[in-house]
């Protein structure tokens, strides 16, 4: 199955961590949706993000290895000009993570704080 996606992570606490080559980045506690596609296999992209990978290799390998993965949304399409998108969408409404996982598009993000923890 292919299609773009939604995964909401919470991160209970303030933490920098080392984002390949994004260096270190600071994360304020909260909850987190990050926006990708999955053009081969949508089912295996979510599980890695619901789990912690050893081997990181996307920007939101490193976050999903920190945070919790407490839900997801996904649209079953084989259009991938919907990940851009919604992450437009998303970057009106809450606080962008600048340049995390769209070093492949003119996006200002893929991943916004979407609520504060307190």
């Amino acid at each position: 199955m292919k299609g773009v996606y939604i995964v909401f992570l919470r991160l209970g606490d303030e933490r920098s961590i080392e984002v390949g080559a994004l260096g270190e980045v600071r994360f304020d506690a909260g909850v987190y949706a990050y926006v990708g596609s999955a053009m081969t296999s949508l089912e295996s992209r979510l599980g890695r993000h619901f789990s912690h990978t050893e081997n990181p290799h996307w920007h939101i390998d490193y976050l999903s290895s920190e945070a919790e993965a407490i839900g997801f949304m996904a649209l079953v399409t084989e259009d991938s000009s919907w990940e851009c998108r919604l992450a437009e969408t998303i970057l009106e409404n809450a606080e962008p993570v600048k340049d995390f996982g769209c070093s492949d598009c003119k996006c200002e993000s893929h991943l916004v704080r979407v609520q504060s923890t307190g």
